[in-house]
């Protein structure tokens, strides 16, 4: 910014220097004004030209001011033309009003501008109609109208053009700046799209991991919690082979049971469902509620399985009941356990047994809890399961609609 400045000082001063220089040539080729009659004989007549000289180097040294002072500038140089003008005027002093014109319209605000319009049309119409009062011809006012227009209104239309074209653009760089940031906010907004994409990924990861957790600790700690129920019951019995024999048909039965259910998650997992192994849902709890007689638990269903329902909601409710016999069957063995299911919207799902003789559930309890939990809420639902008064309540409730 400085260096262009210096730039423009420099040229401000060529250009005065070059109107000085046009002024003596024009004085030289006999082209300076002549002073009035009323001066002849005076100073002022012998020495017109030197005068005039004098005259028009203040006018252009007062150019060297014209972008920082513009008015103030103009009224000078103003001044200074009035009093060449009445020593007989010269052509030079004109183009340095010329270009004053020109800087102060074309520097100054929109407010300053418009008076110096109205100064310039003043100053323009004032003459001719003075000339037509002091008894000139219409032919002559109109000529030295025509030349005030010439020379007064001309920096005018040329400083309101060069503004408009500067202001053209300003605008059209502003534009491209916007443009830019704009091109910039996209790419801005393109990375956090990738980035929120990422984290959604990262999310489905997690809750995909959470997922797997919960069923493998419901088709694997099921299933072998009721093989060590079954083999310590047996263990702890006095040998009948009849019933040792049952006991592990019945282990064998729920270790293949299991293994059936894994080897279904995996293949869903790999993205080939197992055609023959469907998710386990509540059209299996009669197998879950023989299986769970079988071990000698006594075991209550009140209501009937609804169907159909939505895969998640079913599979959500096999696995609460699921988990909630195994921990009543680990904690409270033998205990009567009542299983009610209800198929309204949201679907019931309630579970109690006595209170056993553990003070305070083991981990793996807290994990099934905790499981059951999480595949209540992942659904929408809900699962509270604590004491009531003597007896041990899960309560689910689970719409049929997942949110």
């Amino acid at each position: 910014m400085g260096r262009v400045l210096r730039a423009r000082v420099q040229d401000d001063r060529v250009v005065a220097a070059g109107l000085v220089l046009l002024g003596v040539v024009l004085a030289m080729l006999g082209l300076a004004g002549r002073p009035p009659d009323a001066l002849d004989g005076t100073v002022l007549e012998r020495y017109a030209v030197w005068w005039h000289l004098l005259i028009l180097t203040c006018a252009a040294a007062t150019l060297l001011a014209k972008r920082r002072h513009p008015v103030l500038t103009l009224v000078v140089v103003a001044a200074l033309a009035a009093l060449d003008g009445y020593l007989g005027g010269g052509i030079a002093i004109f183009v340095v009003l010329f270009d004053a014109i020109y800087t102060a319209a074309l520097l100054t605000p929109p407010r300053v501008r418009r008076r110096i319009v109205w100064c310039v049309v003043v100053v323009s119409v004032a003459g001719p109609v003075a000339m037509l009062a002091t008894g000139s011809t219409p032919r002559e006012a109109v000529v030295v109208l025509l030349q005030a227009v010439a020379i007064y209104g001309t920096p005018l239309w040329w400083a309101s053009d060069v503004r408009q074209r500067t202001e053209l653009a300003e605008l059209e760089s502003r534009r491209a700046d916007l443009e830019r940031e704009r091109a910039d906010l996209a790419r801005e907004v393109a990375a956090d799209a990738l980035r929120i994409a990422d984290l959604d990924r990262e999310s489905a990861v997690r809750e995909e991991r959470a997922r797997m957790a919960r069923d493998l600790h419901d088709v694997v700690a099921g299933h072998l919690s009721a093989v060590a129920i079954h083999t310590a019951a047996t263990l702890s019995a006095p040998p009948d082979a009849e019933r040792d024999r049952a006991t592990l048909r019945t282990v064998r039965a729920g270790a293949l049971d299991a293994l059936a259910e894994m080897r279904s998650m995996i293949l869903v997992l790999r993205g080939r469902p197992d055609p023959v192994a469907a998710p386990a849902g509540l059209a299996r709890l009669d197998a879950l509620v023989a299986a769970a007689r079988s071990t000698g638990q006594e075991v209550v269903v009140v209501g009937e399985a609804p169907s159909p329902l939505p895969a998640a909601t079913d599979q959500a409710a096999f696995r609460i009941v699921q988990e909630s016999l195994t921990n009543a069957a680990r904690h409270a063995p033998g205990s009567p356990v009542e299983v009610a299911v209800s198929g309204r919207d949201p679907v019931e799902v309630v579970v109690t047994n006595p209170l056993g003789r553990a003070a305070a559930p083991p981990l793996s309890t807290a994990t099934g809890l905790l499981t059951m939990r999480e595949r209540a809420e992942a659904l929408g639902g809900t699962l509270d399961a604590g004491p009531s008064d003597d007896r041990w309540v899960v309560r689910a409730s689970l719409p049929r609609r997942a949110s």
